[in-house]
């Protein structure tokens, strides 16, 4: 007994002593990469959404609008390779930074109601609601699926249907809400900074959730998806977004959307299989669905022509409403 007491003892020692230095390490990395970028770095436009200015990006300037809402950890530039292929096919294409995300403004709080009335307040700002004209169709990945659905759900006037895509609407664990839990400030501050700010360590994860079509993850490529974290105030927000959870529907609250609706994921999407998909469609009461050969997670850059084909087949299928 004496023996496993001083090997515990010498335990909590070794514990206690990493504990305190990596905690002095993190402290002196977080002080060393302080600097932010200014939040019109990202070029597009921005439009005042009630309490928040949005940033959106668009393609295309005539045909049925068709409003893209990205999901955890993306924004806009997830969509620069879609966005003028989808334009191509004759579509009005808009892609918008939620909030805690991007370029836009940050302002909590980060969560589906507040979201749902950001997308809601774009299409009134982008006159999308005005009668007689064509209803926007919402097109909605991963997280952003929840986003999407829940304002069909409240406000079915304003929208000719939703898509969605590599995403079920519902909290189910695809980002790291898990990490919330026990990853505490300083650590957190650094584990944001090392991702965000040496891309070398998401490249992995990239490659993963994209696949070999996906553009090259050049130096280009890794400021697109990074220097949005970098604006005043994105590590504050993706911390409480992490710490809180993904937003997310319930079940019946998407069996109680009643708009034209499809599903689409990428056939070797890790966080969408067919089963899930197929679950999804029946919630939305569809029999749409429609599995990307060749792409992952991130179909849209994946398989950006085979999405646009899919997405435009399902856009006839709703009809011409407006």
């Amino acid at each position: 007994m004496r023996r496993v007491r001083r090997i515990l003892r010498w335990l909590g020692i070794v514990v206690v002593s990493l504990a305190l230095l990596s905690t002095v390490l993190s402290v002196i990395y977080n002080a060393s990469t302080q600097g932010t970028v200014a939040l019109s770095s990202g070029g597009g436009h921005f439009v005042r959404t009630g309490d928040v200015r949005t940033h959106y990006e668009t393609w295309g300037s005539s045909g049925r609008p068709v409003i893209l809402v990205h999901g955890f950890a993306e924004s806009t530039f997830a969509w620069h390779v879609f966005g003028p292929e989808l334009a191509s096919l004759g579509y009005h294409v808009f892609a918008i930074d939620v909030r805690g995300f991007g370029y836009t403004e940050r302002k909590p709080p980060y969560s589906l109601s507040a979201d749902t009335t950001q997308l809601q307040r774009f299409i009134s700002a982008m006159h999308l609601d005005v009668p007689g004209t064509p209803k926007a169709v919402l097109i909605g990945h991963s997280s952003g699926a929840a986003i999407v659905g829940n304002l069909a759900r409240l406000h079915p006037s304003l929208v000719a249907g939703v898509v969605f895509v590599d995403g079920d609407g519902t909290p189910y664990g695809a980002g790291p809400g898990w990490a919330g839990g026990f990853v505490r400030d300083p650590w957190m501050r650094s584990v944001v900074r090392l991702v965000t700010r040496h891309t070398w360590v998401v490249k992995p994860f990239y490659n993963r959730l994209c696949g070999s079509t996906c553009p090259r993850w050049t130096s280009k490529e890794a400021d697109g998806w990074a220097r949005p974290f970098r604006v005043r105030g994105a590590e504050d927000a993706l911390e409480r977004i992490i710490h809180q959870g993904l937003i997310g529907m319930t079940a019946k609250q998407i069996e109680a959307v009643h708009v034209h609706a499809s599903v689409i994921y990428g056939e070797h999407d890790p966080q969408m299989g067919r089963d899930s998909a197929q679950l999804t469609a029946r919630r939305l009461h569809t029999s749409r669905i429609t599995a990307i050969r060749g792409a992952s997670h991130l179909v849209m850059l994946a398989q950006p022509q085979r999405l646009a084909a899919a997405i435009d087949a399902d856009i006839h299928s709703f009809g011409s409403s407006t």
